[in-house]
């Protein structure tokens, strides 16, 4: 009896742990499961809230090129209105009739226009240069467009619109374009023409001292060719001694200005044999 009851204890114990063990596997498999689930879970949340951002981006994105439209439909607007000003102002200038641009529009785009309208001298001499044109032009012979556009200008007795002004001042400036390039020319003969007109101008700001190096050069080489044609006939004579020695003992009233008269029909010939394009430093 003591046996069998011994088994029969082991038995119950044995199917208690068995069910204890599947009880354990079946809490296991749950847990896993929901573990699993959870994982799914947050890996939904995470994609939900990378979407949310992802619209909450495209939304900023969108309101952002929405005011950057609206900024740029506005600054249009405001152009072409600004367009449409300046060519009704324009058409008043064409017209010859007044125009009060800086005091309706305080723009720099009208602000140079306006101190030249308005800036006493500007226009003081124009008339003057106008009348000096025509006599000038009047008196070629024969025709050209410069003759027949001063002509139209030759008895105006009332001042002109200032869209024939500015004609006239555009037409003076051709004319000292044309100056300024032949004297360029003939001061520089070498160097490039400048590609502007204000090019030009600070070509000839340099004229003055440019002309002082013109004239040192040919001084030099007029006595250089004098001096030359002297040694041809004196072959061992000294320039250099001849130049700076007093002259010789008992003729020390001798002086150079004496003779000036006497060689001047040679230093002409002389003259004539200079080239004058060359410059010494």
């Amino acid at each position: 009896m003591g046996i069998v009851g011994a088994t029969s204890k082991v038995a119950t114990l044995k199917e208690a742990v068995s069910a204890a063990e599947r009880n354990a596997a079946a809490e296991r498999s749950e847990r896993e499961k929901q573990e699993a689930r959870v994982a799914e879970v947050q890996q939904e949340l995470q994609a939900l809230m990378e979407k949310h951002e992802s619209l909450e981006r495209d939304s900023e994105t969108r309101e952002s090129e929405l005011a950057t439209a609206l900024e740029s439909a506005k600054a249009a607007k405001a152009e072409a209105y600004k367009a449409l000003q300046e060519i009704e102002e324009l058409k008043k200038i064409a017209a010859g009739k007044a125009f009060f641009m800086q005091s309706k529009h305080v723009s720099v785009n009208y602000l140079l226009l306006t101190q030249i309208r308005s800036s006493p001298g500007t226009f003081a001499d124009l008339p003057r240069s106008v009348s000096d044109a025509a006599a000038f032009y009047r008196a070629e012979e024969g025709s050209s467009m410069e003759k027949v556009f001063w002509s139209q200008y030759a008895k105006a007795g009332h001042l002109v619109p200032l869209s024939d002004q500015l004609k006239q001042l555009v037409e003076l400036h051709k004319v000292a374009e044309e100056a300024m390039k032949g004297l360029i020319v003939r001061l520089w003969p070498k160097e490039a023409m400048p590609g502007s007109y204000f090019g030009l101008v600070r070509r000839l700001v340099d004229a003055c001292p440019w002309v002082e190096v013109i004239k040192h050069s040919a001084c030099i080489e007029g006595a250089r060719r004098a001096l030359a044609r002297a040694k041809v006939h004196w072959g061992k004579m000294d320039a250099q001694k001849l130049v700076t020695d007093p002259p010789p003992q008992g003729k020390e009233h001798r002086t150079p200005e004496m003779y000036y008269k006497s060689v001047l029909k040679g230093a002409r010939t002389i003259a004539g044999e200079c080239s004058k394009d060359v410059i010494f430093e």
